[in-house]
């Protein structure tokens, strides 16, 4: 009897654990905890009580429905603290202004309409406006008060909405998409409160019925808000409603003006700019990881005496000699980095050939020559030595390495010899699909361009160039650290760890990317000049860039307000078609003089447009590019153009400056339109011809070596 009582209270507490398991889950899903050490010493202190003062200590089942319980006011205070931190960050800023408006409406507008309805009400007998059943009591408690209250609810709606919601919280954006998120933003202001205060007139204040008349029907101790004070034909007049409906329209067509502008807009820029943007967004990366490798070595230089370096010799001596091999090669692109002239033939390869397998170092790699004649390398493969027997096991792999290393020298040579030729830009897709998301990428980075920090916190201040000029020597010192006491130059090998990925392999990208921005010399040294020069060419291309990109920003500004003339004019004649007034015969009368005026300014106005259709659709060029400008019909010179440096560019103006004499011009946008307009910016790869006289007895292959060095220079 026993052993069944026992089984059955053990099936009962069973039963009462799982019924307050599914209470816990219920209000809790998904739900892990852990148990810290404090609540489980907590726990036992409280068993330890319970059963010095004669109470049943606490079951298991008690201690884990105890810690779920305790686990879930925790999770609870954290949702708590969390809503807290919303509100502090989202709602509590917007109150100060709220306030501020609905104090204004109340002591300015509302109260004393309030005062002169109740004056005319009580002490004017309430008369009536003309010969209808309306008094001017109704009429001011109508416009002063129902109306201001309706104004002050849409004004609360445009914080919540578009303050809180759509520019503060990502859930408004994953809700509704980009697109209707960007359409809300862009109603922001009086666009807003002409959509949403008819909209809350048609839900409390139009209509036939008691409660659009008098929101205080229902009370009879203050007869000026109920039926006592009279109303008629107001509410539901078809005036009023046209009026609404006109207020809806303007403020819809108006945020749909904004969207369609700021999309095209937005999306013109980040096609001119976004690829530039982008280069130069890499190279201030890549500055800032240079910078905090520097300040790493200064941190390890303070704990450890003595020179430091970023790799362990013992470990990482190959990847050292394939980084230097890799240096000394120079195995980049043809893109010039803006710090050194470029080192390469104009129609030189992309790629160096391998070293032969027989060289003596890796790190100086002997060139093949081949003679006059093409027949092939002067130690080819038939002319070396015999091989040993001891080397016959090899003899097969290393031909067919010879054998393929030679022949691509011979491709070196022939592609060197040939006349270059760049390969067309096949164009796929349409380029204007940018998104939304896109577009507030564009504007972060352009955001980060104004920082003072421009390179990172690492770098130090870059606001000025001054000031980007002393962060970098700083940084120079700082990478000097790591290098011998006794070394002039900085070791290029110092930047090997940022060229490393995660499993400690060099990245070749990586590699090539470093030796374009700093551009050390061919031994792998950087000196301080060199590399200060480096990062103040990138400083400089980020100072036209942001300049470009403001100027471009007020062309568009300008652009949007011609826009909004013409759309302005077309949304008053259509709203006052829709009101019921008929603007034609007036418009008629006018005619004449606007025929006449047009006649008379066809020429300037012909100019004016063309000016706006270069500036604005061809973009010949930008702050800072060179240009040089020349009749269509004339051939320009072969010895090149005189330039003119572009400084300030409007919607009907360009100033210029001459690059020889620093002399400033400004030019009309109109009077440019017809010239060819060349850009030296945007021709890399211009052909210039000098005429040098060389004597009989100079040997072709000095000439062919000055003429290489010629091309390096204008590279």
């Amino acid at each position: 009897t026993s052993d069944k009582a026992k089984k059955a209270e053990d099936a009962h507490d069973t039963a009462t654990l799982a019924d307050r398991l599914r209470s816990l889950q219920l209000k809790r899903s998904n739900f892990s905890g852990r148990l810290s050490f404090q609540s489980s010493n907590a726990s036992a202190a409280s068993s330890v009580a319970a059963g010095a003062l004669g109470a049943e200590p606490k079951s298991n089942t008690d201690k884990l429905l105890d810690a779920l319980s305790r686990a879930d006011q925790t999770k609870n205070q954290q949702w708590l603290r969390q809503l807290r931190l919303e509100y502090d960050h989202l709602i509590a800023p917007k109150i100060p202004t709220l306030e501020k408006s609905i104090s204004h409406t109340l002591f300015f507008i509302i109260f004393p309409c309030l005062a002169v309805s109740a004056i005319l009400f009580y002490l004017v007998d309430n008369p009536m406006i003309g010969d209808s059943n309306t008094s001017w009591s109704w009429l001011v408690l109508f416009l002063g008060v129902r109306q201001m209250v309706i104004f002050e609810f849409a004004r609360v709606g445009e914080i919540f909405w578009i303050e809180i919601l759509a520019l503060r919280s990502s859930f408004f954006n994953m809700v509704v998409g980009p697109y209707l998120a960007l359409a809300v933003i862009q109603s922001r202001g009086w666009p807003y409160i002409c959509i949403f205060w008819p909209v809350l007139n048609f839900c409390f204040l139009y209509g036939n019925h008691e409660f659009a008349k008098h929101w205080l029907f229902w009370q009879d101790m203050l007869d000026i808000f109920n039926e006592v004070n009279p109303v008629d034909g107001v509410t539901d007049d078809n005036f009023y409603f046209r009026l609404l409906m006109v207020m809806i329209f303007i403020g819809v067509t108006v945020s749909l003006k904004r969207l369609t502008i700021a999309l095209y807009l937005g999306r013109r820029t980040v096609e001119h700019f976004g690829v530039e943007l982008e280069k130069l967004m890499a190279k201030m990366i890549l500055i800032g990881e240079v910078a905090n490798l520097a300040k790493s070595i200064e941190n390890r230089n303070a704990l450890i005496e003595g020179p430091l370096s970023p790799l362990n010799h013992e470990i990482d001596d190959e990847k050292l000699v394939r980084f230097r091999e890799f240096v000394q090669n120079d195995g980049i692109s043809d893109v010039d980095s803006p710090g050194r002239p470029g080192r390469k033939s104009a129609m030189a390869p992309t790629t160096h050939p391998p070293p032969p397998p027989d060289s003596s170092s890796p790190l100086s790699p002997s060139p093949v020559q081949l003679d006059a004649t093409d027949e092939g390398p002067r130690n080819s493969p038939g002319h070396l030595p015999r091989s040993s027997p001891d080397q016959s096991a090899q003899g097969s792999t290393g031909s067919k390495q010879k054998k393929d290393y030679f022949s691509s020298a011979t491709n070196a040579k022939l592609i060197y010899l040939l006349s270059e030729w760049e390969e067309p830009e096949i164009v796929k897709g349409n380029n204007s699909n940018v998104s939304v998301h896109d577009l507030v990428q564009f504007r972060k980075a352009v955001s980060y361009m104004d920082d003072k920090y421009r390179f990172s916190h690492a770098f130090g201040p870059a606001k000025t160039r001054v000031l980007c000029v002393e962060s970098a020597q700083k940084v120079y010192d700082r990478l000097m650290l790591s290098a011998e006491q006794d070394s002039p130059t900085l070791p290029f090998s110092v930047f090997a760890v940022l060229a490393m990925d995660a499993n400690g392999e060099l990245v070749e990208s990586k590699m090539k990317s470093l030796i374009r921005l700093l551009r050390p010399d061919r031994n792998g040294s950087l000196m301080k000049l060199d590399f200060v020069k480096s990062i103040d060419a990138v400083y400089k291309q980020l100072r036209l860039l942001r300049a470009s990109i403001a100027n471009s920003a007020q062309i568009d500004l300008a652009f949007e307000r011609i826009v909004n003339f013409l759309f302005y004019f077309f949304v008053v004649v259509i709203a006052l078609a829709i009101v019921g007034i008929n603007i034609w015969t007036p418009f008629l009368s006018i005619n004449a003089f606007v025929l006449t005026f047009s006649i008379l300014y066809k020429d300037a106005a012909s100019k004016y447009f063309e000016g706006l259709l270069l500036i604005f659709n061809r973009r010949p060029y930008d702050i800072g590019d060179r240009i040089a400008t020349s009749a269509p019909m004339k051939d320009t010179s072969g010895d090149g153009s005189s330039t003119w440096f572009v400084d300030k560019v409007t919607l009907f103006t360009t100033t210029v400056r001459f690059a020889t004499t620093n002399e400033v011009a400004t030019y009309s946008n109109g009077s440019l339109a017809p010239l060819r307009i060349i850009n030296a910016n945007r021709s890399p790869k211009a052909i210039l011809y000098l005429v040098i006289k060389f004597g009989l007895e100079t040997p072709f292959q000095r000439i062919k070596v000055f003429r290489t060095a010629v091309e390096n220079f204008i590279n």
